[in-house]
């Protein structure tokens, strides 16, 4: 099923004033002797009700099923874990408490994940906000289809780390609310933002995992590749309306704190870094121009949209947990996750020293795990550099455009704190811009004098 097939009966700008009166989904058939919880009690002023979060547990979660499948159920209390994290979607957090529960830790959670336009609802309360939205709930709800499809096709095939999802069910706008239940890693790993910036063990700890995933989209066969290649084209084009307003730079100005050095570069940069064309021509024909193979691409690869394990302290580790978000992808470039990280989660100086060995390093673990596989690399390191080039530089403008989406959206009660993750990113954002004029003045100038 793809959404486009769907007939969307309902303006988006009214999604948040119907949802109440969408049928309630419960479903509920596996009922315990005890249960006492209210099985048509709504969650969180959504259509899912208790009765199917329940009923999804004791049908899909192994884990569940062989620890806590024969309790009965008291109820089920959330909270939103994605407050200023998530831009698409909200996620909520479930605790299951039992009728025997014996202490307030004998309890079991999990989590839903629904598309929603809540978050951009708050960051944008202008007039033009009822056109916006209309247009970007359509789009959200495609994003959903395709990450249920994700899970339900791709993600077995990848080995790579995943968040497990239980079920999926489409987000059809005046119908139905699209959902993922998914396991619950709160006490396991970090989700982190757009704030974070990661380190070098990061950096390495991701690119040994995309690695592996493109040597299994190299040596797959036709029924693999059938269920990536050519199948999300439609997502070069995501990020056009992004691009397109980074011309739009002066919120951006008002919190930088340095105009003389921003603006300057802003304004001369303006045509090249809002155009949509140079943008669609990076992820769609960049590689195919420096004949390279194509590969599976997440597409929307930042920190925000990455969890790290937790070592016995709940401390942090650089031991990669899941990679999540997977709305966006689509075929591409095998540089393109790992441009768009590093220009856009990366603190400049980190960055910089990355950049002076981390495409050789995903050479080499690339060109090792396909000689493994009776195969040579299809790459060279000039060819992924070039490649590489291509997809930062249309990163570089639009973070400025982030930061300041991000200072509007962001939900911090401490002031002080607040304004440092700012000022932080403000830095990321001097950083990639001296990158960018530093190609598009030297070895890029070619593509400023074609898009620019």
């Amino acid at each position: 099923m793809t959404i486009g097939a769907r007939n969307i009966i309902l303006v988006a700008n009214e999604v948040s004033e119907k949802t109440g009166s969408l049928k309630l989904v419960n479903g509920l058939t596996k009922r315990v002797a005890g249960d006492e919880f209210d099985e048509w009690k709504k969650l969180d002023g959504h259509s899912f009700t208790i009765g199917f979060l329940i009923e999804s547990l004791r049908t899909n979660d192994e884990e569940y099923i062989k620890l806590y499948g024969s309790r009965p159920v008291k109820d089920a209390t959330s909270s939103n874990i994605s407050k200023g994290k998530g831009f698409t979607s909200e996620v909520f957090r479930y605790v299951v408490s039992f009728v025997d529960s014996v202490s307030e830790s004998d309890v079991y959670t999990t989590v839903l994940k629904i598309p929603s336009t809540a978050a951009i609802e708050r960051g944008k309360k202008d007039a033009s906000a009822k056109s916006f939205i209309e247009k970007k709930a359509i789009n959200f709800a495609r994003f959903h289809v395709t990450e249920m499809e994700f899970y339900n096709n791709l993600a077995p095939t990848l080995d790579i780390p995943l968040i497990k999802v239980f079920k999926t069910l489409p987000w059809v706008i005046g119908e139905s609310e699209g959902v993922l239940h998914m396991e619950d890693i709160t006490g396991k790993a970090e989700f982190v933002g757009f704030a974070h910036t990661l380190n070098i063990s990061q950096i390495k700890e991701i690119v040994r995992h995309l690695a592996h995933m493109h040597k299994i989209c190299l040596t797959s066969d036709e029924n693999h590749q059938k269920l990536w290649k050519g199948k999300y084209n439609e997502n070069y084009h995501v990020f056009g309306t992004i691009v397109r307003k980074t011309g739009d730079y002066e919120r951006f100005l008002d919190i930088c704190g340095d105009r003389d050095f921003f603006e300057p570069l802003l304004k001369k940069y303006r045509k090249f870094g809002s155009s949509t064309d140079y943008n669609t021509y990076a992820f769609a024909q960049s590689w195919k121009d420096l004949d390279l193979q194509s590969v599976f691409v997440h597409g929307d690869f930042y920190a925000g949209n990455i969890m790290w394990k937790l070592d016995e302290h709940g401390n942090s580790t650089n031991q990669l947990a899941a990679i999540f978000d997977w709305q966006v992808v689509h075929e591409g470039s095998p540089m393109a996750d790992i441009a768009r990280m590093l220009a856009t989660s990366v603190d400049g100086y980190i960055r910089r020293q990355a950049e002076t060995f981390i495409i050789e390093f995903y050479y080499d673990l690339l060109k090792k795990e396909m000689e493994e596989a009776g195969k040579s690399c299809p790459y060279t390191v000039e060819q992924l550099k070039k490649a590489y080039n291509y997809i930062f530089l249309c990163q570089c403008y639009g973070v400025t455009l982030l930061t300041a989406f991000y200072h509007r959206c962001i939900e911090e009660e401490n002031h002080r704190i607040k304004k440092a993750k700012v000022d932080n990113l403000i830095i990321r954002c001097k950083h990639a811009l001296e990158d960018m004029d530093k190609h598009l003045t030297g070895s890029m100038k070619h593509v400023f004098e074609k898009f620019g």
